[in-house]
């Protein structure tokens, strides 16, 4: 969408999205890192956190062959039970995890599956291992062990209704994890749930409203 900004002079006029025009937003801000990537950029962070549990051996009849993106049983109730006790291991890891251990699980898990084909994984929406351990290293320990098990308990109503951008800032570790709504937009449901636990993870969260001020032209709230 059009959206205009003020420059020296007068106005200039930049065709952009309502996402593309919130990540500006939020770099004047002093964020000067940002992702629009809704539920990819938590599912790539479950299943790099995550992998060799979720791909774990021993669990009956979830690889049938050796090229299977995902177990069979991860859009059902049973993935949770399957791996109760290897799950409540990493989590109770991640939730004591200093900044240095964050980074090492990272780099264990990118190392050494890096380019696999993994359901859960787009290996494009981190440009580096080093951008996506500054992104753990802000949404620490405790909250990325909370989005596990909330995802890993019910991951197939779970993968809808994630904020669109996650954005930080690399020089203090904070974050926010950001919804966006263009000027006719409401939060559905699914949003609204996740705002609220996410929120109760402790995690800053906000929603970003875009509103149209005529016919060329966009602010935010």
């Amino acid at each position: 969408m059009p959206a205009e900004e003020g420059a020296e002079g007068g106005f200039s006029t930049v065709m952009c999205s309502v996402e593309e025009l919130s990540l500006a937003h939020y770099r004047r801000q002093g964020f000067d890192q940002g992702i629009h990537g809704e539920g990819s950029t938590f599912s790539t962070l479950f299943g790099l956190l995550l992998w060799d549990v979720i791909f774990m051996e021993g669990i009956p009849d979830v690889f049938r062959n050796p090229y299977q993106p995902c177990p069979l049983d991860l859009f059902t109730d049973c993935f949770y039970g399957n791996r109760r006790e290897a799950i409540e291991t990493r989590v109770q890891v991640l939730c004591e995890a200093s900044i240095e251990t964050l980074h090492n699980l990272m780099a264990e898990a990118w190392t050494n599956q890096e380019g696999r084909v993994c359901s859960l994984v787009n290996w494009e929406r981190f440009s580096s291992l080093q951008r996506a351990q500054s992104l753990v290293s802000c949404l620490g320990g405790s909250f990325l062990g909370g989005m596990i098990t909330r995802m890993a308990k019910d991951y197939r109503h779970c993968r809808a209704g994630l904020p669109d951008l996650v954005v930080w800032n690399t020089s203090n570790n904070t974050y926010k994890l950001v919804e966006v709504k263009g000027p006719s937009d409401k939060l559905s449901q699914k949003q609204q749930i996740w705002l609220d636990e996410l929120q109760r993870l402790g995690a800053d969260v906000e929603v970003c409203h875009v509103t149209a001020t005529g016919a060329r032209g966009a602010w935010l709230e």
